[in-house]
């Protein structure tokens, strides 16, 4: 169960992104074997909230930073068919892509949010985040991955359907 202010905080500072029409493609495309991309990021977004709350990590800007970072990190695998050959082609190039993707969605170009996007296939790309957003990151991401192999998203249908009808409160 995703606690009301870490879903308050997600939607506060992604609730643009959540609102595109690239995310909406999101929940329409595999990820992780039985889950999608839409449901992948919206966990990761969950689970660093959660731990950046839990450990008083709660500036506006990082949290800003945290919430962009979980949400764009996988927004380059959209389309992996036709962009890569092959699973190690995508898990070299997709966070270049989903950096593409973070600055034509927000129009922002944030060293920090960048940064940890494009490190956070870290160990598997040798890409040492420089800050703790990136950390975080691919603390929440690892976690995300490993429980939806196990069946245990963490993100339920009924908080998506929640965060996803929210959203747009945050625009107004």
């Amino acid at each position: 169960m995703i606690d009301k202010q870490v879903q308050d905080i997600i939607i506060r500072y992604g609730g643009g992104i959540i609102n595109s029409e690239v995310f909406a493609q999101t929940f329409l495309q595999k990820h992780h074997i039985v889950y999608n991309v839409g449901d992948h990021l919206l966990g990761v977004a969950t689970e660093a909230v959660g731990f950046c709350l839990k450990h008083s990590l709660t500036g506006e800007s990082f949290l800003d930073n945290v919430v962009k970072a979980c949400l764009c990190h996988d927004l380059g695998i959209m389309g992996r068919k036709e962009k890569f050959t092959n699973d190690f082609q995508c898990l070299i190039w997709h966070p270049i892509h989903s950096v593409v993707v973070y600055r034509e969605l927000t129009r922002e170009n944030n060293e920090i949010v960048v940064d940890s996007i494009l490190s956070h296939m870290f160990p598997l790309k040798l890409r040492v985040p420089k800050y703790k957003e990136g950390w975080i990151l691919i603390m929440a991401d690892k976690k995300a991955a490993y429980s939806e192999r196990l069946g245990k998203p963490l993100v339920s249908e009924e908080e998506r359907k929640q965060i996803l009808l929210d959203a747009p409160k945050a625009l107004s």
